[in-house]
């Protein structure tokens, strides 16, 4: 039984990325937008900027009134000193900010959320263009920061498909983290059975089904179980719940899994924060790579 602390891992990756910047010579730009009063994303805008400029990029982190953000995307796309775009979301906490973050450039794109990216993902193409395919193409921060993560504990396996035998089983199905997150790890051999609001579907081979299974079946048979729902009315994942062979993880900002869990499966990783913000950093340095780099 282990309880992991992703701000370790992320040490590793925070060196190597700081040698990367060094080599591009501190000439890459982001500027993180941030259009709302919400302590957690007031929060983490803050320590990203904190991060990111220790790391020896030029981060302009910008508080803007909501109604002008849109603007303010529009003529950071523009400007080609501007190398990489972050929006700290929530700002409306409706369609509004998925309008938003299609908004950003995909050139620009840090959080790999918008449409261009996450399609890329969907179908499996791992080119950032159709012009040269030997540019990487970008996966969005937070769910390749849990892939690092299981990478790192020795969870996620080697080859073509290595999650193949794998039932793992997400509670979250956004656009830009639990959706996409299913997506790829069924790509790589899982049986995912994703979970929200509007009921479970089961991934294969990054495609979705609809299915019967409930969560108290879904959890029982789970090698790896991973939540990130924002609301403190979720009901707790619960020991009795999962096998103490289980790998959990949880990136809410919330409590998603109850007292004693820790103590009871094989490996926790209560929070990916610093491992998203690492990944982050590595999305801005791909895109300058890819796109801004002469």
């Amino acid at each position: 039984m282990q309880i992991v602390d992703p701000a370790d891992i992320a040490k590793k990756y925070l060196q190597r990325l700081r040698e990367s910047v060094a080599l591009l010579e501190g000439n890459v730009q982001v500027v993180g937008f941030i259009a709302s009063d919400d302590p957690p994303s007031i929060s983490y805008a803050n320590a990203t900027r904190r991060v990111f400029t220790d790391a020896g990029f030029n981060y302009d982190l910008r508080q803007v009134k909501r109604l002008e953000l849109e603007a303010e995307i529009i003529k950071a796309n523009a400007d080609p000193k501007i190398h990489g775009i972050f929006i700290y979301f929530p700002v409306f906490s409706n369609q509004e900010d998925d309008y938003l973050r299609n908004l950003v450039h995909y050139t620009k794109d840090i959080e790999a959320g918008s449409f261009y990216w996450t399609r890329k993902l969907n179908t499996n193409d791992r080119s950032a263009t159709d012009q040269d395919t030997n540019k990487k193409a970008l996966i969005p921060c937070t769910p390749l920061a849990i892939v690092k993560v299981l990478d790192e504990i020795g969870e996620y396996g080697v080859g073509e498909r290595p999650l193949a035998a794998k039932t793992i089983t997400i509670f979250n199905r956004s656009e830009v983290i639990g959706r996409p997150l299913a997506v790829m790890m069924s790509n790589d051999g899982a049986r995912v059975l994703s979970f929200d609001e509007n009921g479970p579907l089961e991934f294969t081979t990054g495609v979705p089904k609809e299915t019967t299974m409930d969560r108290g079946s879904a959890l029982a048979q789970s090698d790896i179980i991973i939540t990130g729902v924002p609301d403190s009315r979720f009901e707790l994942v619960k020991p009795e719940e999962v096998s103490n062979d289980a790998v959990c993880i949880n990136f809410s900002s919330e409590k998603n899994f109850a007292d004693g869990i820790a103590s009871y499966v094989r490996t926790f990783v209560p929070r990916v924060g610093p491992m998203t913000v690492a990944m982050c950093m590595r999305n801005t340095i791909r895109l300058f790579e890819n796109f801004h780099h002469e």
